[in-house]
């Protein structure tokens, strides 16, 4: 499976990744204006803790059955028994927590919320080891398919229920019945069963390999989760709703762009896990793509910030606006750097990954107490966007220098050009963007996205960097363009 296989994948994984981001766009547009930043606030809150447990069910077990290809049936239905039998527990633990979490905000409506999504931590264990099959049979058409139809479902019922004056529930079963159509979705499609006892000689063969990894995932989520718990319990659930609403819409572009590939790469580059020198020739393809798409994205973010926000979620989340505008600063360091896990996987270093998010760990916690002790979400905003950054530079260090056994500056040569555009052209859109004053919001966001979009054509052609967008290209075309 090479260079071929990769963009296929993606293609597939793509197209249904763009219809769920126009599906997402489009209802999350509808329930901003049905729902308060309130309602959104309440839900914030109780999703860091069930997220967090979210991530204690997969324990590594998903990417550990993609990375194995030796594993067979027998090994399978076993991690698969076990799933079942850690779920059970994490969702009892959960569920006895609920009263505490409503003692920490001071407000009973957190006991149901717990309890609904509870449901919702079960299913999301159990789907560890179907997804992970899925993976690595390389059914991207499946997952993509997959992923539509449960968004339309559960998009749907969520704005009925908001309708009908669900409030904040209407959220919570969302979740719900998401990870509960998932389930049934893999059920059909991937043979798995329970068994009666566990091979546990099956469990501590991955201990090494999934343990870091689980570990990574509980070190990623705490620092991208703490300060939604710092924010909601000193500023109130609005603030942390307007600062959470400029946060989720500055992961967008990562989830739907760089997750578009980053997905495929483990199942595929793990078949060349004993050869460093093929993944890093096909990896720096995909990262220079990255960057260059990255660097117009965060240009028109960052620019255009005021306008997306009241475009898409209407006057009572302005605040959120400046968020994002400071947020967006590190969205093209975030579309590259997201895919550096699946590569730690296919290396089989995810000891690595583990150690330098530690790292970035203490950075987030860091600028997270300097941006609290200022009582703004604004300049929260913007340390947390430096840390961000911060990340990007030594996590790329480990995987390049130790990993990879590559020379680090032949890297940050590859991505210079890049930087290059987007520091010019953020800083010509900052000028020119003075004198222009155009009072409707989608006429304001065309104008100034389409001046950017030339700028940005310019700046490619002047820096020769066109040629990377060549294998995006049909065969025929790009044929005759190589010649």
């Amino acid at each position: 499976m090479g260079e071929a296989s990769i963009k296929k994948a993606s293609l597939i994984t793509g197209v249904s990744k763009y219809i769920n981001i126009f599906l997402g766009i489009l209802f999350s547009a509808i329930l901003s204006r049905i729902l308060t930043p309130n309602d959104y606030g309440i839900v914030a809150i109780v999703t860091v803790f069930s997220s967090f447990f979210i991530v204690l069910s997969n324990c590594g077990l998903g990417i550990a059955v993609i990375q194995r290809k030796e594993f067979c049936q027998d090994d399978v239905n076993s991690l698969f028994t076990f799933s079942i039998y850690f779920g059970l527990a994490l969702t009892f633990v959960f569920i006895l927590l609920a009263y505490p979490i409503c003692l920490f905000f001071n407000n009973k409506v957190y006991l149901p919320i717990c309890l609904l999504l509870s449901v919702s931590i079960f299913f999301n264990s159990i789907n560890a080891i179907p997804d992970g099959l899925l993976r690595r049979e390389k059914k991207f058409f499946l997952i993509g398919l997959r992923l539509i139809v449960v968004s339309l479902l559960t998009y749907g019922i969520t704005i009925v229920l908001a309708i009908f004056n669900f409030k904040y529930y209407a959220l919570v079963i969302q979740s719900v019945v998401s990870s509960l159509l998932i389930f049934l979705w893999n059920l059909k499609n991937i043979k798995v069963r329970f068994v009666r006892k566990v091979n546990w000689n099956i469990l501590k063969s991955i201990f090494s390999y999934s343990g870091y990894n689980f570990l990574f995932n509980f070190l990623n989520y705490f620092s991208r989760n703490l300060d939604k718990l710092i924010i909601g319990k000193s500023l109130g659930n609005e603030a942390l709703a307007q600062y959470n609403k400029a946060y989720h819409f500055m992961l967008y572009p990562v989830q739907n762009l760089t997750n578009v590939i980053s997905p495929t790469l483990h199942p595929i580059l793990s078949d060349y896990q004993n050869d460093k020198h093929i993944i890093y020739d096909k990896y720096m393809k995909v990262v220079k793509l990255l960057s260059l798409i990255g660097v117009l994205v965060t240009a028109v973010c960052f620019i255009c910030s005021d306008e997306i926000i009241a475009i898409l979620y209407g006057a009572q989340w302005k605040s959120a606006a400046v968020c994002f505008k400071y947020m967006s600063l590190a969205i093209w360091t975030q579309m590259i750097g997201g895919t550096t896990g699946s590569i730690f996987a296919a290396l089989n270093d995810t000891k690595s990954h583990f150690f330098v998010t530690v790292f970035n760990t203490a950075i987030i916690i860091f600028a997270l107490i300097a941006g609290t002790a200022s009582k703004d979400i604004q300049i929260i905003s913007l340390y947390i966007s430096i840390a961000l950054i911060s990340h990007f530079f030594t996590i790329y260090y480990i995987l390049i220098k130790k990993t990879m056994e590559k020379p680090f500056s032949s890297f940050l040569s590859a991505i210079l050009p890049d930087f290059s555009i987007l520091i010019i052209l953020c800083t010509l859109m900052w000028s020119i963007t003075h004198f222009i004053s155009i009072q409707n919001n989608i006429l304001s966001f065309i104008v100034k996205g389409s001046i950017i979009t030339v700028i940005y054509i310019l700046l490619l052609s002047l820096f020769k960097q066109w040629k990377h967008f060549i294998p995006l290209l049909p065969s025929k075309l790009k044929n005759k363009l190589v010649k």
